[in-house]
């Protein structure tokens, strides 16, 4: 159930807002008569201008919102491919636990921001245990960047195919996997990636939150329409759970890597008006309950749909999309070009952190020569290029991040962080609690980690 009422202080917003708007129809009227363009670019400007009023910056639903676009991106496609290594309800279960867990975090990290002072993930780090915390932590995020670019090449060298195959299209150049990754990383992501600013593409958390849903709507409409006279029979024979090393290791890195947002959440935080941590509650608590939600039914609708037409755990496609839907099928093909264009946007995005992280490693703060700046970019660029044309999924890559980088940046420093915060003795609940998070994702993290390994050399237990 929503808010009935309103406080003193959000009434005074309100009355504010409608006389702002008040304001703004005195201006137009002032203005006189629009010509027929500026007619167009007032219709055209009105989403725009909706999402900014609605989603104000520093209001409660536009922390909402930037949290939910935070966390949502591309390794939403291998959710299906995690339910069926895991099971119908283990795979819910996982997921669900993965939720809870990344909320516990993300509040720490608002308590922690509360009580030190401090507006950023980095600086909280170096507040409490110095400059090695802090490049420690800037180390990890590098790793995180640069791993999540190379899964994004490995996306983008099999979207772009496949929708084209599923239009019937399957010559040449256009079904060369090979020939997508060259030539996108070199035509588009490689001078994205050397500009200093690249505000163009600012909106593409927006959009890649949008493709989400959209692909969300589209596998639950797939699953009704393709399979509508087996639903029952879809749900009764779904391996309820896979109680394996194997599988459970699997897929906990895959759940960590699609619930990492936590690098954002103090910039979210110190934008939000009225800022406690209680607020910092309910915009976290909201966002990442809706992106729960999104994540539940991609994964258990796009597995119900298609795990009786791949045999065996690993046969899944990590990639739901490139799954055998009806060549011809314009929701999926929109859904398609619609995620490699959310991804295409997203890649050199990821390269501008990893390489200001890097630069500042390297040169702590100094002025560098601008020839060294481009030798960096093109061996980040193209060295993650190469990686990913010798990668066959995305999975594997994402299992690797979820294994190493992301149980360090979202789970275990955020517990260091408040144990350091407030001190005590571990037996106190709230230290309890932490120690027992820290030390279960330490575990999952080394356990995923030798799993992938066994994975890549044939094994599994």
């Amino acid at each position: 159930m929503g808010e009935v009422f309103l406080l003193e202080e959000d009434q005074k917003q309100l009355e504010h807002l409608s006389m702002r708007d008040n304001e703004t129809t005195r201006e137009m009227d002032s203005i006189g008569p629009m010509s027929p363009r500026q007619k167009i670019a007032r219709v055209f400007g009105a989403p725009k201008r909706l999402i900014e009023k609605k989603f104000s910056p520093g209001s409660l639903k536009g922390s909402v919102f930037t949290i939910i676009a935070s966390t949502i991106g591309a390794g939403i496609l291998t959710l299906p491919y995690a339910i069926n290594l895991a099971g119908l309800y283990m795979g819910i279960f996982l997921f669900i636990a993965g939720f809870i867990v990344s909320l516990y975090t993300c509040q720490l990290l608002v308590i922690v921001s509360d009580l030190t002072k401090v507006p950023t993930y980095e600086g909280v780090g170096e507040h409490l245990y110095g400059p090695k915390m802090r490049t420690f932590s800037e180390i990890n995020m590098i790793i995180n960047n640069y791993g999540t670019y190379i899964a994004y090449v490995v996306l983008l060298k099999s979207l772009g195919p496949h929708a084209f195959r599923l239009l019937g299209i399957n010559e040449g150049l256009l079904d060369s996997d090979y020939a997508w990754g060259i030539i996108i990383t070199t035509a588009i992501v490689f001078p994205l990636s050397i500009a200093k600013k690249i505000s163009v593409l600012r909106f593409t958390s927006v959009l890649s939150c949008g493709a989400c849903i959209y692909l969300s709507i589209v596998v639950t409409a797939e699953f009704f329409d393709l399979r509508r006279n087996e639903i029952g029979n879809r749900f009764e024979d779904a391996s309820p759970a896979e109680f394996t090393a194997y599988s459970i290791f699997e897929v906990c890195p895959l759940v960590v890597f699609a619930y990492t947002c936590h690098p954002n959440v103090l910039l979210i935080y110190t934008e939000l008006q009225r800022r406690t941590p209680g607020r910092g509650y309910k915009f976290l608590m909201r966002g990442l309950v809706t992106v729960m939600i999104i994540y539940i039914i991609v994964g258990v609708f796009g597995f119900l749909t298609f795990y009786k037409e791949y045999h065996g755990l690993d046969n899944f496609p990590s990639n739901i999309l490139s799954a055998k839907y009806p060549h011809g099928n314009v929701p999926v093909i929109i859904s398609s070009f619609t995620m490699f264009i959310t991804v295409l946007c997203g890649a050199p995005l990821l390269m501008h952190p990893c390489r200001d992280a890097t630069l500042s490693l390297i040169y702590k703060g100094k002025e560098y020569p601008k020839r060294n700046y481009l030798i960096l970019v093109t061996i980040l660029v193209f060295s993650g290029m190469g990686l990913a044309l010798i990668i066959p999924n995305i999975a594997l890559v994402l299992t690797l991040l979820g294994s190493v980088s992301n149980p360090i940046i979202c789970f275990i420093l955020p517990c260091m962080f408040y144990m350091k915060a407030k001190p005590g003795k571990w037996t106190r609940p709230d230290l309890f609690i932490c120690w027992a998070v820290m030390i279960i994702m330490t575990l999952i993290g080394i356990m995923g980690f030798i799993m992938f390994w066994c994975g890549l050399a044939g094994y599994t237990f």
